[in-house]
């Protein structure tokens, strides 16, 4: 009950920023001389809610079976959340240096500005964020022989759904099998949707060809569709979920596999996902699969030599990334916890909106030596 109320309280906090983000876009837009005509505010402010609705009201009827349209709503609406996102953060910025229209000619040019910055920065974020994922090599050392040349391929935060698919995912397996990986893992989020009916979203996931097999975590998204029904999707995907458990893969290799920690947090769940999953493990190099970079001191003093997350897609949109941060001290990046090497990686696809803003969606290559 506890936790159904949090959610309530976040959709309706949620619900209240996105008609304050739109309202400040259209105050700071009105107050512009070239859009002062009572038609052309009429004309705009009727597009505004347009694409403000758009996304809901997509997924709403996405969920009950219906798509065409409502999928072009869903896109309309994620691509808005983006392009609004950046909007509003350079209009700020330009009242911010006007002092909020004090200085006024000034605080009109640099709204002016500002809308032209924020229009090229759009199509570059779409750019970036609907290209191929970039190969980001890491090297680890590691101090058994028998473990040294072997691959091990991560990818995460594939979010895949209506707006990217089947054609985004054959993509990244085309990428994925040119690595010619010993082992492949997935650090969550992997599908916005139950699963139910996507075949041939299964069949593209089967061509992976990894010699050690293809592992996985449940990410929050999961959780939000129904974790339990998503296991099925996953077996026949080919995907060995991990569910606060390990496995030996190769004799001195463990893959160890918790789920998400921060949907442990928000549902407050007693549990210890991390102390289960690492129970009982033969001696070994410890690959633990963690879909949020929480309770990574703990897992480095349980002796996890690697641990490979998700999550914060680096922000995704400058300049969340620092927001992000709040939360995710662990952001983005390579870490070194005491004597555990840490691998966050910003994901391969994107969540919302299609778009990404200084930062690029990867596949992670891990090379043992």
């Amino acid at each position: 009950m506890r936790f159904f109320l949090k959610v309530i309280m976040f959709f309706l906090v949620a619900l209240s920023i996105w008609v304050s983000l739109n309202c400040y876009f259209l105050w700071r837009l009105f107050s512009l001389p070239l859009f002062g005509a009572k038609t052309t505010k009429i004309v705009i402010t009727s597009f505004v809610i347009f694409f403000a609705l758009s996304y809901i009201v997509g997924r709403i009827f996405i969920h009950r079976g219906f798509r065409g349209f409502a999928s072009f709503l869903e896109v309309v609406g994620a691509v808005w959340i983006g392009a609004l996102f950046i909007l509003v953060v350079y209009l700020f910025f330009a009242d911010v240096i006007s002092l909020f229209g004090y200085f006024k000619t000034a605080s009109i040019y640099l709204r002016y500005l500002s809308l032209l910055i924020s229009a090229v920065l759009v199509f570059l974020s779409l750019y970036l964020g609907l290209r191929t994922p970039l190969i980001r090599n890491e090297t680890i050392k590691v101090s058994n022989p028998q473990l040294s040349g072997l691959k091990i391929v991560q990818i995460s935060d594939l979010h895949l759904g209506e707006i990217k698919g089947e054609r985004f995912l054959k993509k990244v397996v085309k990428q994925i099998n040119e690595q010619n990986p010993d082992v492949v893992v997935i650090t969550g989020d992997i599908i916005d949707s139950d699963g139910k009916n996507e075949e041939k979203i299964k069949s593209i996931f089967r061509e992976i060809k990894a010699k050690k097999g293809v592992y996985g975590v449940l990410g929050n998204h999961e959780y939000y569709f129904g974790a339990d029904k998503n296991l099925s999707f996953f077996e026949e995907s080919g995907i060995k979920i991990l569910r606060n458990e390990n496995i030996e893969i190769k004799e001195g290799l463990l893959i160890a596999g918790i789920d998400d920690l921060s949907f442990k947090r928000e549902s407050q769940q007693k549990e210890d996902f991390l102390e289960k999953a690492l129970e009982n493990r033969k001696s070994g190099y410890t690959v633990l699969l963690s879909h949020s970079p929480l309770e990574v001191e703990k897992a480095a003093e349980m002796g996890v030599n690697l641990m490979l997350s998700g999550h914060c897609h680096n922000g995704q949109i400058w300049p969340f990334k620092f927001l992000s941060k709040i939360f995710y001290p662990y952001n983005y990046g390579r870490f070194k916890v005491k004597e555990m090497d840490l691998i966050v990686t910003s994901g391969s696809g994107t969540w919302g909106p299609p778009m990404r803003l200084f930062n690029a969606g990867e596949i992670v290559v891990i090379n043992l030596l």
